[in-house]
């Protein structure tokens, strides 16, 4: 396990990812999935690389007592850090997207946010998704945007490109690899869906102080590093978002592809 607390933000990879990230950038997008996910009391809904269970947490309370959802990931860590967390209603599962390990139509509901960018395989695993889904059953999808359109995402993407190994700074490029709306709709309808909608949504990104954010993921990547390009690199990133603090603290505007669809 890496040592995250040189960044000065201790905790695992996975529990770094909830208690800042959550907050931070994806509980407000779960929110939105969740409207468009549209479950219903008693269904049964299956949330695709859940991580720590962000959106899982909502459809759960979306379909109550009589439903159930299933949390898959393929990461057993961030599935440890899911499982620690109050819920009910929700079977937290280990499985990959392009080999989901559930009968033909076993689901009212797939979603997946924010993970599709980083499947190797994106058109088996819609397809899987698609397999899984009862007929007329709903199809949610949620991508990061464009990175020219989340400034501080492009931040640290140049940041780390001047002071890390290419590995990490290509994490940036994989996050916002699907940042087009164009793209997410013909890999939803080339799997066989129909009714596709897909669009582009503007959010924000709050963190209670600009170095959260570089602290955050160093911390949430595991970077090893000397104590003067780690503070180099928060430097880079808290100049260039200057102009996005305030009292409040860090808030940027962060775009996202949201899409719906059925089978």
């Amino acid at each position: 396990m890496s040592d995250s607390s040189d960044w000065g933000v201790p905790g695992t990879g996975p529990e770094i990812y909830e208690r800042v990230f959550v907050p931070a950038m994806l509980g407000p997008w779960a929110k939105r999935g969740l409207t468009i996910a549209d479950p219903q009391p008693g269904e049964q809904v299956l949330d695709v690389a859940c991580g720590t269970g962000a959106l899982t947490r909502l459809l759960a309370k979306a379909v109550g007592s009589g439903g159930h959802v299933v949390g898959l990931d393929l990461n057993p860590d961030m599935l440890a850090v899911a499982r620690r967390l109050p819920v009910n209603q929700v079977d937290w599962r280990d499985g990959s997207a392009d080999a989901l390990p559930f009968e033909d139509e076993s689901f009212d509901a797939v979603c997946c946010a924010f993970g599709l960018m980083f499947f190797p395989d994106q058109p088996a695993a819609l397809r899987e998704m698609r397999r899984v889904l009862k007929g007329g059953g709903g199809l949610m999808v949620m991508v990061w945007g464009s990175i020219v359109k989340c400034p501080g995402q492009l931040a640290m993407q140049q940041s780390w490109t001047r002071h890390f190994e290419a590995d990490y700074s290509s994490l940036f490029a994989i996050q916002h690899s699907l940042g087009d709306e164009s793209a997410v709709r013909s890999l939803v309808q080339d799997a066989g869906f129909r009714l596709v909608s897909v669009g582009a949504e503007m959010g924000e990104a709050n963190f209670a102080a600009a170095e959260d954010l570089p602290r955050g993921y160093g911390a949430m990547a595991g970077i090893p590093t000397d104590v003067s390009t780690r503070a180099a690199a928060i430097n880079d990133v808290t100049a260039a978002l200057a102009s996005y603090v305030s009292p409040q603290g860090l808030v940027y505007p962060i775009q996202a592809i949201l899409a719906g669809a059925r089978k």
